[in-house]
């Protein structure tokens, strides 16, 4: 997320830990995740192994024990069979932190970036890399980009007119200090306690959540640094934030945005794994509600206004749908994906009589389910996933962690 503790990979601090590139692993399950309040080091396995061997006692050891009963060497005559080459069967051999650099490779090679200016105003475009079959005579395959998101940046009216949400959060910083605390990384075990999620029973599913919220710091970094909106602390002398505020943008929120990743995710999830009772609409709803209240969080601690938050909603169902949608998308078969478009300026003034808080059900209708459009969130068109851009690494992963489900 976009934390003050910018460890790791960034905001959701340690969601580093869920995986320095992606070391899902360190720490044998699923790594990093780990720090994540009680899912504790989600790995005990790989933690107690990697404890075992680097140990100067059992190095020193081990090499006593071979010398002790190896004998004479002995060439072997029989042979493993080779591996196939770019196969998924070979992924439940890697360690965690190794598929996950694979899962990457996967999604942010398929991503490219521009800036947007259109009546001088500013944002930013993120565009899906969509590849084709190569041309007669050719090997290389056809490209062209299509949108994904686009985010243009709110006005600075806009900003000084959100200040007095600040104002009225704060009364909520005493009841909600150990939260706002405990998500400073990936709020994983706040997910846990509404689905049944354990590094034991679930860790394709913890895989996809730490992949999901990798894409998300992925962009919204890249977006906090082209808009480059100032934080609620530059406004006023007397915002006096409860946490250190981050040293990067304020809009998109990334706290948002990770929330909002993850809750589609593991909601879609649950539903495509069809058993009872993960499809009604109850589990959908207590999880966005999860996903606003970590976002609002921010701004009760004094580091985000309310639009922050509605930008990083917006980003991150769109991206988590994305993500979704290439994951599940099976070998030899077209897919689609909706691209958005979070026009900041079009966002309303409270003078306006529309509530210029952040409301997430006004984004998403987990009774459908999925995004709506309001006045600043909009839809771009339906954009084709083709047959060529099926993942066998990504559907491999969403086909394991479905199953965890079942």
């Amino acid at each position: 997320m976009d934390e003050s503790s910018d460890g790791g990979i960034g905001p959701f601090g340690g969601v580093g830990g869920v995986g320095g590139v992606g070391g899902v692993g360190g720490v044998g399950g699923v790594g990093g995740v780990g720090g994540v309040g009680g899912v504790g080091g989600v790995g005990g396995v790989g933690g107690v192994i990697s404890v075992v061997y680097d140990s100067g006692l059992v190095t020193d050891a081990l090499v006593r024990s071979r010398d002790g009963i190896t004998g004479q060497w002995q060439a072997p005559t029989t042979f493993a069979n080779s591996l196939p080459v770019e196969s998924t069967a070979n992924l439940r051999l890697w360690s965690p932190w190794v598929r996950a650099t694979l899962y990457d490779f996967e999604m942010f090679s398929r991503l490219g970036f521009t800036a947007t200016t259109s009546g001088g105003i500013d944002g930013m475009q993120i565009w899906h890399l969509e590849l084709g079959p190569a041309a007669a005579g050719q090997t290389a395959p056809t490209a062209g980009y299509q949108p994904l998101i686009e985010m243009i940046r709110p006005t600075e009216a806009i900003f000084r007119d959100q200040l007095d949400f600040l104002v009225q959060y704060a009364d909520l910083r005493v009841d909600r200090a150990s939260e706002i605390l405990a998500q400073l990384t990936p709020p994983i075990a706040f997910f846990g306690a509404i689905g049944y999620i354990h590094p034991d029973r679930t860790p394709k599913t913890l895989e996809l959540l730490a992949t999901a919220l990798r894409l998300a710091n992925f962009v919204e970094m890249r977006l906090k640094s082209a808009l480059a909106c100032r934080r609620p602390i530059e406004f006023s002398p007397q915002v006096q934030p409860m946490i250190l505020t981050p040293a990067h943008g304020t809009l998109p929120s990334g706290h948002a945005t990770e929330a909002f990743v993850s809750a589609l995710v593991l909601w879609q999830l649950l539903r495509a794994a069809g058993s009872n009772p993960y499809g009604t609409e109850i589990w959908g709803l207590e999880i966005m509600r999860l996903a606003a209240r970590v976002a609002i969080n921010r701004t009760v601690a004094g580091v985000h206004f309310p639009v922050d938050s509605a930008a990083g909603a917006v980003l991150g169902l769109t991206l988590g749908q994305y993500l979704v949608n290439r994951c599940s998308q099976a070998s030899g078969s077209a897919a689609t994906y909706d691209a958005w478009k979070f026009d900041g300026p079009s966002y309303p003034l409270r003078s306006s009589g529309t509530n210029a808080d952040f409301l997430w059900h006004t984004l998403y209708n987990t009774a459908t389910p999925g995004q709506t459009p309001t006045a600043y969130a909009t839809p771009s068109g339906n954009q084709p996933l083709g047959s060529d851009g099926h993942s066998p690494i990504l559907h491999w992963l969403w086909n394991h962690a479905k199953r965890e489900w079942q």
